[in-house]
């Protein structure tokens, strides 16, 4: 990955809504009632976040009837590979605060 492709992507991870996003689309795919639903934010703010995160090809959706799920980009091995390590870092710090 570039380095302004590197920038990018910790720049959207920079954002608390969009990481915490994120780090709920690493495992299976989310709608974004799901969506709203873990992280306590309002559909409107979920969409938008989910819209600007696949602007950057972090997040990609796949249709299943009359939703879509959402999940974090496969395909986009190096920033996936950026997010799983910060989520490592995030979740042990969450670990040895509580």
């Amino acid at each position: 990955m570039s380095e302004q492709k590197t920038a990018q992507v910790l720049k959207m991870l920079g954002n608390a809504h969009c990481l915490c996003i994120m780090l709920r689309l690493l495992g299976e795919g989310k709608t974004l009632e799901n969506l709203s639903q873990a992280t306590g934010l309002s559909p409107a703010t979920v969409t938008y976040y989910v819209n600007r995160l696949r602007q950057r090809d972090l997040v990609r959706g796949e249709r299943q009837g009359h939703q879509v799920s959402y999940s974090a980009n496969a395909e986009n091995t190096d920033a996936l590979a950026l997010l799983q390590s910060v989520a490592a870092l995030y979740c042990e710090q969450a670990a040895s605060a509580s």
